[in-house]
């Protein structure tokens, strides 16, 4: 189905985004603790990170969480053609996205979304009787109270001068590239510290983009399909406004006193960054329905129907190349370079997601998923 295609599509976007961001907590070890590497601070350098923060930076994890929101709909809508409750089916899918997502940051990543979304999954099944209107209002009133939240603190640590990040210390480089024990545990102590805040701070951000997700696969955005003058219109108002938050927060962070004002940086991005995203939404799907992007999404699809893989995988290699998993090259690339990684990797993923899907139905972590959530004769879920 042509639905499925762009669902496929959009899918495959936001992970291309999603690299571009998670490849720097890998590349630049300073990364944790909110800064930059000194080995790779010219003008150069920070132009790149600039460059990177304001295009890709908390854009587009909330556009796989919109995603995840919309595909819960299509599960629901599978369970009902089935007779079936989706309260059970999706309590196990839930339960398996856990596990991996606790393995997944445990072994490979700390910034791991998926445990986030496991748990911010269940909140969503209690919430799956709201009305469309009521997901929306909720959505909107989420990340509207956490923004002003941020923006209010932020605009104190600013006035006051007191910074929040100048307690953390450098990296331990030698411990990060000593080997594979070494990078796991290093990773496994960063995880600790980290979840806490991407449970609470992500975890709700998530949550108002899976009610937007929700509502959207209610309204059936991609069935109706909007047309060219409504997505152009929709990315003419958000697009510019997403943009010029995002300019204004990257350049506190890279041209005027991070310190101080990094939490501000993230109130606004906070609440501008879905305006970015949505823009950003409607100028693929307007790619997508030219001729051109009609092959490109042609391309892209199978990478997005083996997202889950493709989210993992992207931290495997990444940790191969960075940490001493592997090569061990944390803080030895340029900024310039490791986009080129992304970009790098990314293609090995479409073309390698292309050739396993002309032999399997499925990507392996999406069947270990589905074979969870279903049972062993499930063949064909929706979404």
């Amino acid at each position: 189905m042509e639905r499925l295609r762009e669902l496929d599509g959009l899918r495959a976007f936001a992970l291309l985004g999603i690299l571009a961001v998670n490849i720097w907590f890998f590349a630049d070890p300073w990364t944790f603790s909110g800064r930059i590497s000194p080995d790779h601070s010219s003008a150069t350098d920070v132009a790149v990170r600039f460059a990177a923060t304001t295009l890709f930076e908390g854009k587009f994890y909330i556009l796989f969480s919109f995603l995840f929101g919309y595909s819960f709909h299509l599960q629901e809508q599978a369970a009902s053609r089935a007779q079936l409750s989706p309260v059970p089916r999706t309590l196990r899918r839930l339960t398996g996205l856990a596990v991996l997502g606790l393995a997944h940051g445990m072994l490979l990543y700390y910034g791991d979304i998926l445990l986030t979304y496991a748990v911010i999954g269940l909140i969503l099944l209690g919430l799956r009787s709201i009305s469309q209107r009521g997901a929306i209002l909720a959505a909107v009133g989420i990340t509207a109270a956490m923004g002003a939240l941020l923006i209010a603190i932020g605009a104190v640590v600013a006035a006051v001068n007191a910074p929040m990040e100048s307690v953390l210390a450098g990296p331990d480089l030698a411990t990060l590239t000593a080997g594979p024990g070494a990078a796991v545990a290093a990773n496994l102590e960063s995880y600790l510290v980290v979840l806490p805040s991407v449970l609470f701070f992500q975890g709700p951000h998530a949550l108002s983009m899976f009610l937007l997700g929700l509502a959207a696969a209610r309204s059936g955005v991609l069935e109706r399909r909007l047309n060219s003058s409504e997505l152009r219109r929709i990315a003419f108002i958000c697009l510019p406004i997403g943009l010029l938050a995002a300019g204004s927060q990257a350049y506190l962070l890279y041209y005027a006193d991070r310190e101080r004002f990094s939490l501000l940086a993230t109130g606004v991005t906070t609440l501008t960054a879905p305006l970015q995203t949505a823009g950003y939404v409607c100028l693929v799907l307007l790619l997508f329905r030219s001729r051109v992007g009609g092959a490109v999404l042609k391309v892209l699809a199978p990478t997005g129907r083996m997202a889950l893989t493709n989210y993992v995988g992207q931290s495997l290699v990444l940790a191969l190349l960075f940490t001493g998993l592997g090569l061990g090259l944390t803080n030895v690339l340029p900024p310039a370079l490791v986009l080129a990684v992304v970009v790098a990797l990314f293609t090995v993923q479409v073309v390698l997601s292309r050739i396993w899907l002309s032999r399997f139905n499925a990507g392996p972590l999406e069947s270990l998923l589905r074979r969870v959530t279903y049972g062993r004769r499930h063949r064909k879920p929706a979404g």
